[in-house]
């Protein structure tokens, strides 16, 4: 981390000005995914980089230097996302007799229901074979237990115990 930076040093930082090039791109890119608002993902994208350069943060590499930036990224998003009034009151004709209908609009749920698709994805990808392969075979082709154990030439007892074990490894993520 480099000296925190006043307004009063303005001078021409070579590394930022990299690091904003190259960068600059992506986090927009991942704030609107984040909150599919093309304008405020380029106010939340401005704020992460007049952040680091107040901060006058410095990088080992550009790999930590991403990892830093879409963290900060996702950070900027959800506070925005706490801290934005609701602009429409919901009544029973835009869903609030229902729940999960007023919850479809509701971008703090949106926001997670993304980041727990994304950390499980993460640990699917993770999971030991042959059980990931069943899993998916299970879960995005909804084969049967009997149809994967006959598509992968083994006992469906085989794959009924596979299943278990990356069900309950799945389930202590949760």
């Amino acid at each position: 981390m480099g000296k925190p930076r006043s307004g009063k040093d303005i001078e021409i930082d070579v590394d930022f000005i990299r690091l904003f090039n190259t960068h600059w791109d992506e986090v927009y890119r991942l704030c609107l995914r984040y909150c599919g608002n093309e304008d405020l993902s380029k106010d939340l994208t401005q704020n992460i980089f007049l952040s680091v350069w107040e901060r006058g943060n410095t990088f080992e590499d550009e790999q930590s230097a991403w990892q830093y930036l879409a963290k900060a990224a996702r950070y900027q998003v959800l506070n925005h996302l706490r801290n934005e009034k609701p602009r429409e009151v919901i009544t029973e004709s835009t869903g609030s007799g229902n729940l999960i209908e007023a919850n479809r609009y509701n971008p703090e749920d949106i926001y997670m229901t993304v980041e727990f698709a994304e950390e499980m994805t993460q640990r699917i990808n993770l999971l030991a074979e042959p059980g990931r392969t069943m899993f998916l075979l299970s879960r995005e082709q909804q084969l049967s237990y009997r149809q994967i154990a006959e598509q992968l030439g083994i006992a469906v007892k085989t794959v009924e115990k596979h299943m278990s074990q990356v069900l309950r490894i799945l389930r202590q993520f949760q």
